[in-house]
């Protein structure tokens, strides 16, 4: 076993050596900045390896964009890997990251994570979890955590949900979502939308229906709809918390009562025009630029030998919704926009609130930054 490490040690030197030589070159950046000076004197130019099941959704889409945002303004190169949701198949895809000289790695999912992590600190590797929590019984000193991407507190978000359901009027409400083991905070949001109508409905107009669970492919949530309508012919509402624009909004629209209204967790090219003609009462996504913010602020400081002394185990950042075609243009223009320098998290805020550039930050002012809500940002940018 030591030989076998020892071997994995030097091929990853070999690697990384020639990652840092070709990275000594410096050169232009498309805003014209030099990067061979990005990092403020640093001459390493790090190389972070980030793990998704796919890049060509809005969440896979969006972290890539703010990653080239991250490389076009500090000295360092994103490798993106796809891996599979076995445990077997993340496990191979970090192997390879590793064995390809990374310094550091974002996996967006915490598939597999003791063994993630301690193949990381053999390797002597940072490694941070984007999309969730981390289990705070797993620590090392190369694992920098997790983040909540719902806020604080799941039930919060869910409650927003209930206030724009019930100020639309709809009285007979279904909920769909993938399984608690898939979806962890899942159960949080619907109580907090199950409590905040209970609040809301003193007459007791308003029915909300048991959760009907669905797995991952269309076709799941479709017969997930299926049943809601044949057991409650008079709903009205659906909230869909499993990919609720990609996958519940087609299925209603496919099913018996196309006019059902839709409360989605989701994000997708159709959103706009179903808000606008009130299908959609209100949808929402993750901040993918502050999540992303958040963990390369964290891992860039460890790999300069800085660490937050009031760091966590898990931050979080803030879920962003929007009922009103303002809203989704204010999201569009300040979320997602393609100039992320107009977006969530500029880089001279961000450098505000990282050791490496500035020695009185804190970690409380990471999640602060990186926990904006939209008309926070909106209001940053004007």
């Amino acid at each position: 076993m030591k030989n076998k490490r020892w071997v994995f040690s030097l091929v990853a030197l070999i690697l990384t050596a020639g990652l840092v030589l070709s990275g000594c070159g410096g050169g232009k950046n498309k805003e014209g900045q030099d990067s061979g000076k990005a990092n403020e004197g640093s001459g390493k130019k790090y190389s972070i390896g980030v793990m998704l099941y796919n890049y060509t959704d809005i969440q896979g889409q969006q972290i890539k964009s703010y990653s080239s945002y991250l490389e076009n303004n500090f000295n360092v190169k994103f490798n993106f890997a796809t891996v599979g949701s076995s445990e077997e198949d993340h496990i191979s895809g970090l192997e390879n990251l590793l064995a390809s000289g990374v310094d550091a790695v974002i996996s967006g999912y915490d598939t597999a994570l003791k063994q993630s992590v301690s193949l990381a600190e053999e390797a002597g590797v940072y490694y941070a979890l984007a999309l969730g929590d981390a289990d705070e019984s797993v620590t090392s000193d190369y694992f920098v955590g997790g983040i909540k991407q719902f806020g604080e507190n799941p039930e919060k978000l869910g409650a927003k949900y209930a206030e724009q359901a019930y100020a639309s009027g709809v009285k007979h409400i279904g909920v769909t979502s993938f399984p608690e083991f898939a979806f962890v905070d899942g159960p949080s949001i619907i109580k907090g939308f199950a409590d905040k109508m209970a609040e809301l409905d003193t007459k007791g107009e308003v029915t909300v229906y048991p959760t009907e669970f669905h797995s991952f492919a269309p076709d799941n949530a479709a017969d997930a709809v299926t049943k809601i309508i044949s057991e409650h012919p008079e709903v009205d509402a659906i909230f869909g918390l499993g990919s609720g624009m990609d996958f519940v909004y087609p299925a209603i629209l496919n099913s018996a009562k196309p006019d059902i209204r839709l409360l989605a967790l989701g994000y997708n090219d159709s959103t706009e025009a179903g808000i606008k003609d009130g299908k959609v009462i209100m949808a929402g996504t993750n901040n993918y630029g502050e999540i992303m913010a958040n963990c390369f602020a964290q891992l860039y400081d460890r790999l300069n030998g800085k660490t937050y002394p009031d760091a966590k185990s898990n931050g979080f950042v803030n879920y962003v919704t929007f009922a009103t075609p303002e809203e989704l243009q204010d999201f569009k223009n300040y979320v997602v926009p393609e100039d992320k320098s107009k977006g969530p998290v500029t880089v001279d805020e961000l450098k505000e609130v990282m050791m490496s550039f500035n020695e009185s930050a804190t970690w409380e002012s990471l999640q602060k930054l990186t926990n904006r809500t939209l008309e926070e940002i909106k209001a940053a940018r004007n």
